[in-house]
């Protein structure tokens, strides 16, 4: 394989694999944001995000995932602040969430603590 061949192939394998990369990643949208923890019903799992430059956190995100498949369902809107307590977050007084699980639209108000801390 001449050179020029070469420098293509490992080109396109730099591009595809740095797209792959993006595409994939679950981060992608909530650059800014950490994932402070989660909670859990009978039905689904929610997983929050915060702004932690504000006081009270500001929820910036709430990803809501099926128990039972793991899909990750269409959210719908959100709103709610977390309190950083020692050692865990906690919902101030209560997060709001409302999400499509197939074409069914689903409020819930989640209150309390939020469970595994904060990935760093």
């Amino acid at each position: 394989m001449n050179k020029r061949a070469l420098y293509l192939v490992l080109t396109v394998f730099f591009v595809m694999t740095s797209l792959g990369h993006l595409i994939a990643s679950p981060e992608n949208g909530k650059k800014g944001f950490t994932e402070i923890g989660h909670q859990t019903d009978g039905n689904y799992y929610y997983t929050f995000y915060a702004d932690l430059s504000k006081d009270p956190n500001a929820i910036a995100y709430i990803q809501v995932q099926k128990n039972s498949t793991g899909e990750i369902l269409q959210l719908d809107n959100f709103k709610g602040k977390v309190l950083f307590g020692k050692p865990l977050f906690s919902i101030q007084e209560k997060a709001t969430v409302s999400f499509y699980d197939g074409s069914k639209l689903i409020s819930k108000d989640l209150t309390g603590v939020i469970e595994g801390g904060v990935k760093p």
